[in-house]
C-alpha cells in the first residue's frame, strides 16, 4: 500500500474545511432591509441561515431548503457592505428562498431547467420562466434599481414588485 508524501497530505488537508470551522449565521439587520426592499416586508427571512458547506463549488451557492449554502472560501460576513455584484448574489439566492416559500419545487425546477438567460416578454407570467431565470430576473432588477436605471419591464413581470 502506497502513501502520499507529507507535502501532498498537507496540500490536501489545506483544501478541506473541518466541520468545526463550518460557519452559519442569520441575515443581519441591513441584509434583511435589503431583502425587504426587493421582496416586500412580508417576505419571511427569520429562519434563513447563511451557511458554509464543503460540497458547494467555489463561486456558487445553493438554496435547496430555505437556507443558503456557500463554499467556505466564498463566506461573506456582511453582504450589505459588499460590492453590488455580491449584494445581487444574495438577492439571487434569496429569490430561491422566496420561491420555496411560494411552494415551488426549487431543487426539481433547477435540475429540470438550468437556464439563467431570459428574454422579458410583455404579458408573459413570471412563473412561466424557469427557477434560475426568475432568480436572474430579480437579480437584474435589483442591479438596475441600484444603478438608477429604468426597471419598468421587470416591475411589470415580477409579482412582488
Amino acid at each position: 500500500m502506497s502513501s502520499l508524501p507529507l507535502s501532498q497530505l498537507k496540500s490536501v488537508a489545506s483544501q478541506l474545511t473541518p466541520m468545526a470551522e463550518q460557519k452559519s449565521r442569520p441575515l443581519n439587520t441591513d441584509e434583511i432591509a435589503m431583502a425587504h426592499s426587493v421582496f416586500g416586508a412580508d417576505f419571511d427571512v427569520s429562519q434563513v441561515r447563511l451557511k458554509t458547506a464543503w460540497w458547494v463549488l467555489k463561486t456558487y451557492a445553493v438554496s435547496p431548503n430555505g437556507n443558503i449554502y456557500f463554499n467556505p472560501k466564498d463566506w461573506i460576513e456582511d453582504f450589505s457592505k459588499q460590492s453590488l455584484g455580491k449584494k445581487s448574489w444574495l438577492i439571487h439566492e434569496l429569490t430561491h428562498v422566496w420561491q420555496l416559500q411560494q411552494g415551488l419545487k426549487v431543487v426539481r425546477g433547477a435540475m429540470m431547467n438550468r437556464r439563467y438567460d431570459y428574454r422579458l416578454a410583455e404579458g408573459r407570467p413570471f412563473f412561466s420562466y424557469g427557477i434560475e431565470q426568475q432568480a436572474r430576473m430579480v437579480q437584474d432588477y435589483f442591479v438596475r434599481r441600484e444603478q438608477g436605471k429604468d426597471c419598468s419591464a421587470w416591475q411589470a413581470c415580477i409579482p412582488f414588485l
